[in-house]
């Protein structure tokens, strides 16, 4: 294996097994700490706002330090995330600064990430290199999650900060080794300035729907979490059992698509993971314990199918129209424009949850809007793959 393609696996699985043993759990880890829907809506705002500010210092830094250093430095943030969480009190003042710290660490992460993938793949095996490192991510993910729910059911939280803390440490001893140079397309170009942001504007509706899919992001990985945990009585156990049985069901399916989709015709395949991708926002929409068992478990392989595979479709895409255009910076444009519009959207969520006394039950419809609204992706560089 290439030593750049080693460097981006050894990076992306120390945060995977870090994001499952305590950021996934954050949307739930908040209700139980008593934080409604409202305030849990307020938090994905301010990680808008921690995001945009993270990109910004990334952007700049990233001219004055070396990649290993940079990785550290989402390491580190991560490890001050459960620092905030361990050593002060779940207040309003501390949500605030969570929230935004949360979104500083994802934006190191996320953005490092995909601009070390965008330099391993060109349009003609980004379907099947995005395929492997789901199926990659999804593994010490769902390690990452059991050791997690394990931890926050049975043990203190110090335990989880010092087993993170050690993984941190362990793995960037390793990756510290390397003398791995920026990718070119980190350094072929200046850093974005908000005029460029601004300015954007292509013929693929690109930013429209990256507008939209900041408000899905978070749906998925927050709104819904916290659905699933309502639906195991809130065990952080059974809510990891349930999400690994999932992810294996997940990865089988990636394994048998992740080889055909950039064979297959472009333009069919993405309007069929489009329309299921709807589909699953509805099936959200009706899921309840109230469910006969072996119609939940399939309610819930399906949403997972369509949504993994709507996801494997849409970013093919989009790093396809990446290399096509204008390069890395459509990475960096795209992440601006879904966290200002996870900023926005979040926000108004957070200030109808809070004249609700039961604000759990936006979640329905919220999923409804979700189903309806998402037909807006099939705008997505409709007149390019027409």
């Amino acid at each position: 294996m290439p030593q750049n393609s080693r460097i981006f696996y050894q990076f992306l699985g120390l945060h995977s097994l870090l994001i499952g043993i305590f950021p996934f759990y954050i949307p739930v880890y908040l209700w139980k700490q008593g934080f409604d829907l409202g305030a849990v809506a307020f938090f994905i705002s301010l990680s808008g706002l921690g995001f945009c500010m993270g990109m910004w210092v990334w952007d700049r830094l990233r001219w004055k330090i070396s990649l290993i250093s940079l990785m550290g430095v989402s390491v580190l943030l991560e490890i001050a995330l459960l620092l905030n969480v361990q050593y002060l009190d779940m207040s309003a003042k501390v949500l605030v600064l969570l929230g935004v710290i949360y979104g500083v660490y994802n934006s190191f992460f996320w953005t490092t990430q995909r601009a070390l993938f965008f330099d391993l793949v060109t349009v003609d095996n980004s379907g099947r290199k995005y395929g492997n490192f789901q199926i990659f991510v999804g593994l010490l993910l769902q390690i990452g999650i059991l050791i997690g729910g394990l931890l926050l059911e049975t043990a203190s939280f110090i335990y989880l900060l010092y087993v993170s803390a050690l993984i941190g440490i362990v793995g960037m001893f390793f990756l510290w080794r390397s003398q791995l140079p920026y990718p070119e397309t980190l350094t072929s170009r200046p850093s974005i300035k908000l005029r460029d942001v601004i300015g954007f504007k292509d013929q693929e509706s690109s930013r429209t729907v990256f507008i939209v899919d900041g408000f899905y992001l978070f749906l998925e990985s927050f709104f819904w979490i916290i659905s699933l945990f309502l639906l195991v009585h809130e065990s952080f156990s059974t809510l990891g059992l349930i999400v690994m049985v999932l992810a294996v069901i997940f990865g089988l399916l990636f394994y048998l698509l992740k080889n055909t989709i950039d064979k297959l015709g472009r333009k069919r395949v993405y309007l069929f993971a489009v329309s299921v991708y709807g589909i699953a926002w509805g099936l959200r929409a009706v899921v309840s314990d109230q469910l006969a068992l072996e119609v939940l478990f399939l309610v819930l392989v399906l949403i997972t199918f369509f949504t993994s595979f709507f996801r494997l479709a849409m970013n093919k895409r989009f790093y396809d129209l990446a290399k096509t255009t204008i390069g890395h910076d459509y990475l960096i444009i795209k992440s601006y424009y879904s966290q200002l519009s996870i900023m926005v959207c979040f926000g108004l969520v957070a200030f109808a949850a809070s004249h609700l006394e039961h604000n759990e039950n936006l979640l329905e419809p919220i999923y409804w809007i979700a189903a309806i609204t998402a037909p807006a992706f099939f705008f997505y560089g409709a007149k390019r793959y027409r």
